[in-house]
């Protein structure tokens, strides 16, 4: 079973500690326990943590001694990059409607996918960690609209998206009643899936041309969460627009873990791409205890996955270690 997690590193390795020893030394135990890749965010939350003539001066460079470290010990380092959300480096942002309802104030930084400038510059700037870094690839998340709990009472009204409903609807926004119309929500969606998707095939070429791999996060809930925000995700993997999927199946009850997973190997079967099952071991939902870890991690090993991916590498302590290095050898 492949092995693999998402990691903080301004967070995993404070100033003083975020040198190359000791990186490897941290690495080489999540490489003991079996793991092969990490997906590390490197720019969160307005913070950068790379080189980056586009972004500007970093906080601080981990991305290059987190490179040099995993190379000594064989890891392979997916840098993150998102086109919205508190890692997207897009300008052109959600806009709730003028009687906005409760939105929170994270929406409201959200880059949104119908600006192509927002497109262009999440892709020059993994075109320049590429460039600079060289890594084995580049991974994706953040790559939708806004939650859906937001967008089903509040679509986007800023200019691009007001523009293309004026295609479709003939008015920049749908009334209330608009949105109890199956037809018009049909249009919706189609439109956010069609923008979203337009930027992952920018990166899948990007990712192409200089042949390293294309993975991304994804929104576990297929139909109630991904393709209301645009994330139609089993489509980008039915046609090869990603070499790797890694949906967030973060829950502590196993059923709802169970249920995810069915849906995830309907959706999968058949498709080209790999399929990492993603373990929620410390989230916003709760801190899942060892027995329940085990539990997820083996019944995505029987449904079929290819292995898992842990959220986040920071989380995993010794008694983790051990689980991973069982699951590794099945």
């Amino acid at each position: 079973m492949k092995i693999a997690a998402w990691s903080h590193p301004h967070r995993e390795y404070p100033e003083g500690c975020d040198d190359v020893d000791t990186m490897r030394r941290r690495l080489e135990q999540l490489r003991e326990a079996g793991l092969t890749v990490l997906f590390p965010f490197v720019a969160i939350e307005g913070a950068v943590y790379f080189e980056s003539e586009t972004l500007g001066p970093p906080e601080r460079d981990l991305l290059a001694p987190l490179m040099a470290a995993a190379s000594e010990v064989g890891v392979q380092v997916h840098p993150i990059m998102g086109l919205s959300g508190p890692i997207g480096p897009g300008r052109g942002l959600y806009r709730p409607p003028l009687d906005l309802a409760d939105v929170p104030e994270r929406a409201m930084s959200w880059p949104c996918p119908s600006w192509a400038e927002n497109h262009e510059r999440a892709v020059l700037v993994a075109g320049e960690i590429i460039e600079a870094y060289s890594p084995a690839g580049i991974h994706l998340d953040y790559c939708r609209y806004p939650n859906s709990e937001l967008l089903t009472k509040n679509p986007c009204t800023c200019e691009r998206c007001s523009e293309a409903r004026i295609h479709w609807l003939g008015k920049p926004y749908p009334e209330p009643q608009d949105l109890r119309k199956p037809g018009v929500l049909y249009k919706e969606l189609q439109m956010r899936a069609e923008l979203v998707r337009s930027f992952v095939e920018s990166m899948r070429g990007l990712t192409d041309q200089h042949a390293i791999e294309l993975s991304a996060a994804v929104r576990a809930d297929y139909y109630d969460d991904a393709l209301v925000e645009g994330q139609d995700w089993a489509e980008w993997c039915a046609d090869a627009l990603i070499d790797t999927v890694c949906p967030m199946s973060y829950t502590l009850s196993l059923a709802s873990f169970a249920r995810l997973i069915a849906q995830h190997r309907r959706l999968l079967d058949g498709t080209p791409v790999e399929w990492l099952a993603g373990i929620g071991l410390q989230s916003s939902i709760g801190q899942l205890d060892l027995d329940a870890m085990d539990r997820q991690i083996q019944f995505a090993a029987d449904a079929g996955a290819s292995g898992v991916c842990v959220f986040h590498a920071g989380a995993i302590g010794d008694d983790e270690l051990a689980l991973l290095r069982r699951a590794a050898k099945t």
